[in-house]
């Protein structure tokens, strides 16, 4: 019930911030796009192992500065898990009492200009959204939710059942299919 009643003050809060998105996007081909931002939830050891794979191919194939931070959903990171370049984390010590992050990492991580942010979080959490909401990014890509639809540029309809890595497959497929500049 706690839980719920905060939450529940925490989306309102989240919603008054926001009310207003003032942000321009543009879109941005795969091909043109320099610096690339990558939010994930890093709790899982896999889908942080999947991560870290991620980024290294678009640093070493596609040559892309590549950025990515982790939410681990815990007050500490383990002890074999440390940010390094390129790799950085937030943990629930980082959210104030309505789930708004307040680390350095993650202001540091929205205030830069991405070219694209890859939000690959497949829920629904205040923390993901303040950051996405936040981000001053061109262009932002995530899980399809209705009442995130402003905060994003292309959103893709995942499904119950999908696993990262099958969201990372779609998002690859449609940065693929992103070829062409719009027409100005």
């Amino acid at each position: 019930m706690k839980k719920t009643f905060r939450h529940k003050i925490a989306h309102y809060l989240f919603l008054r911030e926001f009310r207003t998105s003032h942000a321009t996007h543009q879109m941005i081909t795969f091909e043109r796009a320099k610096s690339i931002g990558i939010l994930y939830d890093s709790t899982n050891e896999k889908h942080f192992e999947l991560v870290k794979k991620y980024v290294k191919e678009m640093r070493e194939t596609h040559h892309k500065d590549v950025l990515a931070l982790g939410y681990y959903d815990q007050k500490e990171l383990p002890a074999m898990r440390f940010s390094k370049l390129g790799l950085d984390f937030f943990t629930k010590k980082d959210l104030n009492w309505h789930f708004k992050p307040m680390a350095t990492v993650v202001k540091s991580f929205v205030n830069r200009d991405f070219d694209l942010l890859i939000d690959l979080h497949t829920g629904n959490s205040i923390p993901f959204r303040y950051i996405v909401a936040s981000s001053r990014s061109k262009f932002k890509i995530g899980k399809y939710d209705k009442a995130a639809e402003r905060f994003y540029d292309f959103m893709i309809s995942t499904g119950d059942h999908m696993t990262l890595p099958q969201f990372i497959d779609h998002v690859n497929h449609y940065l693929k299919l992103f070829k062409h500049e719009p027409a100005k």
